[in-house]
């Protein structure tokens, strides 16, 4: 799984903490700045919180998996059931009463019907699990990046920096965000272990 922020968040977070300081009033000139930087991607896949969500999320996958598998046996075995009728029913046709083929016929129309009720309570239950998965990662993913946001927010203010930037943003042209940022403070070890030495955070999960 890739639950790594995306393109779009890293620099609209990026552009948010510069418009921000843009908009202060009285803005020291931006050499006197007290600048960190920080990259998201990193701490996102690096905080312990995060790859314990990865490795729940890859267990429910397997779980998945291995139900869809014992339930695509259970069809099989009816399938081959139901191919043994038709030799059974072929083997004997003539020796047969009315009574008995008819009997057998109803039999293999019966498990014809409930390998298609099974194969579609198969496929609508592969699906809806698979869209739970989803949106688990989804609401997950968003939860994990606003928690990070608010943990450099925070250590921004408590250590007075001006500005902090987020560096694994790219732009419409496929390069960083912000090309070179000279004095900056790389800050991204520093959040990972302040994250990873506080208490899990209670998602909405």
């Amino acid at each position: 799984m890739n639950l790594l922020p995306s393109i779009d968040f890293v620099v609209r977070l990026a552009l948010f903490l510069v418009i921000s300081i843009i908009l202060s009033a009285d803005l020291a000139q931006a050499h006197d700045m007290k600048i960190a930087s920080v990259d998201a991607g990193k701490v996102f896949s690096h905080w312990d919180y995060t790859i314990g969500f990865e490795d729940k999320v890859e267990n429910l996958k397997k779980s998945l998996v291995a139900k869809n598998k014992e339930r695509i046996q259970t069809i099989q075995n009816l399938i081959e059931r139901q191919q043994k009728l038709s030799k059974q029913y072929q083997k004997a046709e003539g020796d047969m009463t009315v009574e008995q083929k008819a009997k057998m016929d109803q039999s293999y129309k019966n498990l014809g019907r409930e390998i298609k009720a099974l194969e579609q309570d198969r496929l609508d239950y592969f699906k809806q699990e698979q869209l739970k998965l989803a949106e688990l990662e989804k609401q997950t993913s968003r939860f994990i990046l606003k928690r990070i946001n608010d943990f450099i927010k925070v250590f921004a203010k408590q250590q007075d920096y001006d500005m902090v930037v987020e560096l694994a943003g790219e732009t419409t042209a496929n390069l960083p965000f912000f090309l070179h940022l000279d004095g900056a403070v790389d800050i991204t070890d520093t959040i990972i272990m302040q994250l990873n030495q506080s208490a899990h955070p209670q998602s909405h999960q």
